[in-house]
Parts: structure tokens; sequence; C-alpha cells
């Protein structure tokens, strides 16, 4: 890459800031000086509160921001969706960068959901209906990144949804056309078709113009994703804690990232190295249909948000909403439940071990801005989201143009399941349609 950024350190950004807030202050005191006193010598002293411009807490602010979507064709929450936010960012005349990220659960096409994609149209699979609901969120912010579980498959000839997934390549499609940026793909069936799987997905994704973390397909396409919301350069890495019948570390080992602490705070300070100012690390892992954490997910949590340039923990696997932590401008998400699956199974495809919660799951929302750290997570809130498995398999944002054939209490239980797990520690958004 042309134009790498040479980063500094975080402390040495700290003074850079200063230095930067205390020269712009001083321009405006001497343009103000000469407005008022006609080019006087005497200049008022400056005093040294005049410079803070520290993003405060979000409890102390007053500023808002707003995530704009455009209108979504057919879409009954009726256009433009905003979502007004208290950001912790404070007003001030030093311009601050600032961008917001919104992120996802597990995405399978489980065999029933294949199904309704190929009833959608008269060939092939059509899974695009299935987001036009969140489509206005997931498109409004700045940075918006999926976590694809099921691998996808080359030329749609050999597909396969049942303990090993190969499923229609036109799921990248929807995908990006539901409005992400990239996708996070480490996960326990990474490997369901060993290399062929990872081909084919990058294969796809690369296709449609989405970014990509977790998989590689050679050494040199290995690493982080990048991205560049609001001025901002960020790292999106991924690693999986589980593969299906395979062991870990991968042979090679760049091909699906591994869940190694030593490893992740490597591959973090190398990508600081490479110019990232933020840095994502999205992590498959714990116990299925397990709401609390695992003692070792408990104490990886700490020892990643404990890394001084790791910024945000997205996670998943368990497909149950899990707790969420914010800690001194980080954040993690143990686990975002499930976004799109068939999960918890029908007659045909039952699962015993699934509770009710596997039908939910959320679309968490961060605003992130500049600070004398650096980027920082200043505020946090989320979207409740349940899949209506009997009605074409829509994900609904809930809260926004709920669907009239769903009962509203079936979305309250939804709801409050969510709430239980993930408040305080991330708000309920709320929203206009206009």
């Amino acid at each position: 890459m042309t134009g790498r950024i040479h980063p500094m350190h975080r402390s040495e950004r700290r003074v850079a800031w200063v230095i930067q807030v205390l020269v712009v202050i001083g321009i405006l005191v001497v343009l103000v000086g000469d407005l008022l006193g006609g080019g006087a010598t005497d200049r008022p002293a400056t005093d040294g509160t005049a410079a803070q411009t520290d993003v405060s807490d979000p409890a102390g602010s007053t500023a808002t921001t707003a995530i704009d979507a455009a209108p979504t064709t057919g879409a009954t929450t009726g256009g433009t969706v905003g979502v007004s936010s208290t950001t912790g960012i404070p007003a001030t005349t030093v311009p601050v960068r600032t961008f917001t990220l919104v992120a996802t659960g597990d995405i399978i096409s489980h065999g029933a959901v294949a199904e309704r994609a190929d009833a959608n149209v008269d060939e092939g699979w059509d899974y695009s209906e299935m987001f036009r609901r969140v489509r206005p969120v997931l498109a409004g912010a700045d940075l918006a990144l999926c976590h694809l579980e099921s691998p996808l498959s080359m030329d749609d000839e050999d597909l396969s949804f049942s303990g090993t997934f190969r499923v229609p390549s036109s799921l990248a499609d929807a995908i990006a056309g539901a409005g992400y940026d990239g996708c996070s793909l480490a996960s326990n069936h990474a490997l369901d078709s060993g290399r062929s799987s990872v081909d084919a997905t990058l294969h796809h994704l690369r296709r449609v113009g989405l970014g990509t973390a977790g998989m590689a397909d050679s050494a040199d396409a290995a690493g982080p994703a990048w991205y560049e919301p609001g001025g901002i350069r960020v790292a999106h890495l991924s690693y999986t804690d589980l593969m299906n019948g395979r062991d870990l570390p991968t042979d090679p080992p760049w091909l699906v990232g591994h869940l190694d602490p030593a490893g992740v705070e490597a591959d973090v300070a190398a990508a600081v190295a490479d110019g990232a100012e933020f840095v994502v690390v999205s992590l498959h892992w714990g116990e299925e249909y397990r709401v609390q954490p695992t003692d070792r997910q408990a104490m990886l949590v700490d020892r990643l948000l404990a890394m001084p340039d790791l910024d945000l923990v997205l996670g998943h696997h368990a497909h149950v909403v899990q707790p969420v932590i914010r800690r001194d401008g980080k954040a993690a998400v143990i686990g975002l439940g499930n976004f799109l699956t068939n999960q918890p199974g029908d007659e045909e495809n039952p699962c015993s071990a699934c509770p009710p919660s596997t039908q939910d799951g959320f679309i968490a929302w961060f605003a992130v801005a500049d600070g004398a750290d650096g980027p920082r997570v200043v505020d946090a809130g989320y979207v409740p989201t349940w899949v209506d498995r009997e009605h074409a398999f829509e994900i609904v944002p809930i809260g926004i143009g709920d669907p009239g054939q769903v009962d509203p209490a079936v979305l309250a239980e939804s709801a409050a399941r969510t709430a239980a797990v993930v408040e305080p520690g991330l708000r309920r958004l709320e929203f206009t349609a206009g």
C-alpha cells in the first residue's frame, strides 16, 4: 500500500493533540484580538482550561449525532430512519474525527433459510428481502460489520446445509446490499469443506466488494481488513477458538484466524504499526446456548481489554445474546446472538437444545470519537432483532415499523430477553421514521 501511515504511540498522540489544540487556540486568540483591538500588541492571556477539548463521558455531554439511512424500496419502515444519540462529543471549534459502527450476530443459511431464498426468485436464491427491514440501520452507519458463519459455495452445485455448510453464493450479494462493509469469517465452520471453503467464501465476498477478516487464501492476504470511516483508520481482525473436527491452529496457520491471546496481541501491535488508530477484534468462542460467559471468555475479555491498542471486541458462536462490558473507552460484546438463522429449528430440522432466545439478536451500535488518547468508544447502544421464521425469514428490528403479521407480544418478549442481558452496558436506541 502506498502512502502508509507511520503512527505515533498513544502517549505521543496525546502530546501532539495538545500541541495542535494550543496552536489552534493561539491562532483564534490572535485573530479575535486583531478584530477587537485593532491590532494592539497587548494580547489577553490564554487560560489553560480554554484548550480543553477532550471527549467527555457520555453522561456529561450535550452533543448529539444521528444515523440517517437512505430510503429502502418497499420497506415498511417508511424511508429515512434516524438514530438520535448522545455521543459524548463536545461542542468545539476544533474538528473532532468521529464515526459510527454497527455489528451483528451469526448469519447462517440453514436449509430452511435457503429454501425461502429459493422461493423468492424463479432461478437461483435471493436473500435480499430477509435484510430489508434492517437495511436502514446497517446502511446508516459509517462502518457495518457482519459475521458470516456458513461458508459459501463456489458454483452452487455442491450445496450442504446439515453438519457442514456450503450455501448459495448469492448470500454475499444480499449481505452487500444490506449495507455491510465487511464480515468476520473465522468460525468453527470455516473449514467445513477444507481449503475450498476459504477460497469460495473469499471469492464471492470480494466479488461484491466486502472486506474480509479471519480467512486468508495466501500468507500475503492474512491480516486485518482495513476501513477508514470518518478519516479514522480502522483494522478489523477475526479469530476462532473452535474448529469442527480439526486442530487449531490450522495448517497453514494463516488459513483461519486462531484465538491465541499472545498472537492476538502481536497482530494488534502489527496493525497499529501499519497505521491502525482503532482496532476491532471479532471472536468465535464460548459455549452454544449459554448466556453467561465461560471462565475462558471472562479471562480473555479482561486480557483483551487490557491491551492498550485494542478498542472493541465482538463475540459470536453461542447463538444467544451474551453480556456487554464497557471499560475505559473500550467495549466487549461477548455474544451478539443470532442475526439470520433457522434456530430454534422446526419439525424437519429440530434443535432440541435450542432455547427460544436463539431467535433473538441485536444490532450493536457504537459512536467513536478522537480524544487525547486517540479514537475511543464514547457511546454505545443497540437495536433488538428477531427472525420472523414464519413469514419470509425477515430480520425484524424491534420497534422500527414492526410487521403486522407478528404478534406484538412475541416481539416484546424477545426484546425483554435481550434487554435483560445487554443493559445497562448498552442502551436501547430510539428511532424516528420519516
